[in-house]
């Protein structure tokens, strides 16, 4: 009964939530299910330093092609995670062409197909975001777009 209403109360924080702001805690993106490209759920670590979130098709294939580059291990090892919102996709174009794609990289990507997600993560046209995690709270959020800021913000 006390898990019941504990997951009650988280998600109606998270569908009334208000953007993620610096000092935000890493619990608020708790409440959102997401799952790999073969299908398995996902939870984000509470080890998280560095939370990567591509909205846009073009976003997530820098991230990707990067990643692809690097070990399997590249992001666990640096305590950070990828999400790809692919909310806007058509189902068919999903399932038809995007998973089988997404299902050959060697890295983890967590992906989400609500748009709950992009109600409260801040995220801008053509731009990655980039949500820095200390003590579990959300120290900076920050903005790219070319490889080597996220290879920097990665690797910091």
């Amino acid at each position: 009964m006390n898990k019941f209403l504990a997951v009650l109360t988280l998600s109606v924080a998270i569908l009334s939530a208000a953007p993620l702001k610096v000092d935000s805690s890493l619990e608020m993106l708790d409440g959102f299910k997401y799952e790999t490209p073969q299908g398995r759920q996902m939870k984000i670590p509470k080890k998280t330093k560095l939370v990567i979130v591509a909205f846009e098709k073009d976003t997530g294939a820098l991230v990707n092609d990067y990643l692809d580059k690097q070990s399997p291990f590249y992001l666990l090892k640096n305590n950070s995670i990828f999400i790809a919102d692919i909310n806007k996709m058509p189902s068919i174009v999903t399932s038809m062409f995007a998973l089988p794609k997404l299902q050959k990289y060697k890295h983890l990507i967590y992906l989400h197909y609500s748009d709950k997600l992009q109600e409260i993560v801040p995220n801008k046209e053509q731009k990655i975001t980039l949500l820095r995690f200390e003590n579990s709270k959300i120290k900076e959020i920050s903005f790219i777009s070319t490889v080597q800021e996220l290879k920097t913000a990665i690797e910091k």
